[in-house]
């Protein structure tokens, strides 16, 4: 759901931005809708929005290889509020300098943290997102978003390798706002080299209680809420390979919560394409505070054209002393 690809990315990894020499706007954008039901008591089927989006973007020349750039991103749907209501530039949405220097950047963006794995998710904006599976989100969903305060640099490219570095200043998104200068800062190293993708992610947020709290359902009974002031540092690997038509991902994330836990997941998956039609499955393990719990999905995509694509996906978790939540969906997708 939340991986956005970077205006300046480039199968996945980051790098100069592919924007037009001219002063030309740029439209693009995706609607992707689906039909979803889960096996939860109470909950009937509804129409989804998944991410559906619309975008401008452009650049001007400013002569000795420098450039200004610049992207307005919005949203289209709220998830299961449906089609038609989102909110202008609620995406990434930036000003920025670019030239053989690399990119600087202001505005609101994925943190490079967030990016360093999003290519390796098969079902990405689909009910079985690796931020929607285990008990927290397989990728973890403190760590995991896009900050409306991002003061960002991108590196050239070196041999296949390049990084991308972010300060995230006062950040009231997400109830993230510590009162310091700077509330997190975040960094990716990404190699890719044919077939092989490898990058290796860090993140310091630091105030993480609000969320972790919300998406805990602290406090209960029998665990009080986690204070104000609890940091969290994290730090994630992500590998990929293509052999021919199929490729597998994995990814390793270690989050670490102060003077609680350790959030330790790791996940697998695979494609494997013939012809217009892709099969995919994901297998995820997270366990946190002596709570285990397990994701899985597996899913086909069918091509109608290159711009046109449609799905259908189930997806499970199950939680220790919980039991299972499985959920399907049909969607529709198309680019412009």
């Amino acid at each position: 759901m939340k991986k956005s690809l970077i205006a300046l990315a480039v199968a996945g990894a980051f790098a100069a931005p592919a924007f037009a020499a001219t002063g030309n706007v740029d439209v693009y954008g995706i609607v992707s809708v689906a039909v979803e039901d889960n096996d939860v008591s109470g909950v009937d089927m509804q129409v989804t929005d998944r991410v559906s989006r619309i975008g401008f973007k452009g650049s001007e020349d400013l002569g000795g290889g420098l450039k200004a750039i610049w992207q307005i991103e919005s949203g289209l749907g709220g998830g299961a509020t449906g089609v038609g209501t989102g909110t202008l530039a609620s995406r990434n949405t930036f000003v920025g300098l670019s030239g053989d220097f690399g990119t600087f950047l202001m505005g609101r963006h994925d943190t490079p943290y967030k990016l360093g794995t999003g290519s390796l998710d098969p079902f990405s904006d689909t009910v079985a997102d690796y931020n929607n599976g285990c008990i927290l989100g397989c990728v973890n969903a403190v760590h995991d978003y896009r900050s409306p305060q991002a003061i960002a640099y991108i590196s050239p490219t070196w041999s296949g390798f390049h990084f991308a570095a972010a300060a995230v200043a006062t950040n009231t998104a997400g109830n993230l706002n510590s009162g310091d200068t700077v509330d997190a800062i975040s960094a990716t190293g990404v190699y890719v080299n044919g077939p092989l993708f490898a990058s290796l992610s860090y993140q310091n947020v630091e105030e993480a209680a609000n969320v972790l709290n919300a998406t805990l359902g602290l406090p209960t009974p029998s665990t009080p809420a986690l204070p104000a002031g609890t940091g969290s540092d994290a730090w994630k690997l992500g590998l990929g390979y293509t052999f021919g038509d199929a490729k597998v991902g994995f990814i390793y994330e270690n989050v670490d919560v102060e003077n609680v836990d350790d959030i330790s997941t790791w996940m697998l998956n695979g494609v494997y394409n013939m012809g217009p039609i892709a099969l995919k499955a994901a297998y995820g393990n997270q366990d946190f505070m002596n709570v285990d719990s397990t994701y899985w999905a597996i899913g086909a995509d069918y091509s109608l054209s290159k711009r046109t694509t449609s799905y259908f996906v189930y997806t499970n978790t199950d939680v220790d002393l919980v039991g299972d939540v499985g959920s399907w969906a049909l969607g529709l997708k198309h680019s412009f």
